[in-house]
């Protein structure tokens, strides 16, 4: 296989993923639809990312500017959607049944704010068509000719530098103040992921218990990154002025909650790292990417 047939099959998977979403995210129906389509938009990302290097820097820059441009308010409308799904959840629960007048207040705010979005989301969906930026992600033609390089050496020097992004992050680990290093990491681990998965027709059982790891990661730095964004909203419902007694006993029930839940979390994201490091995964990745038999 060469660098071409590799990104032409990458592309064409992600890309009808996102189409197959597009009516689901017009209409706004069920979350799951934008849900699919952000994380699909996410891998065509990332791949055309691994790619920067053997494209036409311009069409790739295009391309990756009209992506950015709708992952930004599907992102958005993702955050409303999930904090929805919590608060709701947690309205039903033992604990959170005698604050449920004040949660379904922030609810409703929050509909507003998610109704306020969708317009921009479907205004991005048309860009992207009216700039035909499928086709021209289509018409790219990554070569390695002035990389010096084979496929398998340029494959696993993206995996490398993937996973050295993720490490030079563990410093943080055991830091749970530092929201801003731990949540790169996140995004290192997803990246790595993403990659992994790219490369996985390659190496094919190889890759598979890197790609659970990282996702491992990932996911349990995404549980921190979800109470750390709602720790954020609670600061500023804290300072919202005029709100009555019951409004803010919700709002401190929501911080000790989302406190609680976020030390958690980090306890367990701990104990995956160590659980990891302990099994050497990390190494043996790094030992797989340097093997160029």
């Amino acid at each position: 296989m060469n660098e071409q047939i590799f990104f032409s099959r990458l592309v064409e998977k992600y890309i009808a993923a996102v189409e197959i979403e597009v009516k689901g995210v017009r209409k706004a129906k069920d979350i799951e639809h934008l849900h699919r389509m952000r994380v699909s938009l996410r891998r065509l990302k990332s791949t055309l990312s691994d790619h920067k290097e053997t494209v036409a820097l311009r069409e790739y820059q295009a391309a990756v500017t009209n992506i950015k441009r709708l992952l930004r308010s599907l992102g958005q409308a993702r955050d409303i959607d999930t904090k929805i799904s919590f608060l709701t959840e947690l309205a039903a629960s033992p604990e959170g049944m005698k604050f449920r007048e004040g949660i379904f207040e922030i609810i409703d705010e929050l509909r507003e704010d998610r109704g306020e979005i969708q317009p921009r989301i479907c205004k991005d969906l048309s860009r992207l068509h009216q700039h035909q930026v499928f086709k021209s992600i289509r018409r790219l033609k990554p070569s390695l000719n002035e990389t010096g390089v084979t496929l398998d050496e340029w494959a696993k020097n993206n995996v490398l530098e993937r996973l050295e992004k993720m490490f030079s992050l563990e410093p943080y680990v055991r830091k749970p103040a530092c929201v801003k290093e731990l949540h790169e990491m996140r995004i290192a681990a997803k990246n790595l992921r993403y990659t992994l998965e790219n490369f996985e027709c390659l190496y094919g059982s190889k890759v598979k218990s890197f790609i659970a790891a990282a996702m491992k990661v990932q996911r349990a730095l995404g549980d921190m990154h979800n109470f750390d964004v709602w720790l954020g909203l609670i600061r500023i419902l804290k300072d919202s002025s005029g709100r009555d007694a019951s409004f803010r006993r919700t709002v401190n029930f929501l911080n000790d909650e989302c406190t609680r839940r976020r030390a958690d979390a980090h306890d367990r994201f701990v104990k995956l790292w160590s659980e990891l490091k302990k099994q050497k995964t990390w190494a043996r990745l790094s030992f797989f990417t340097l093997d160029r038999s």
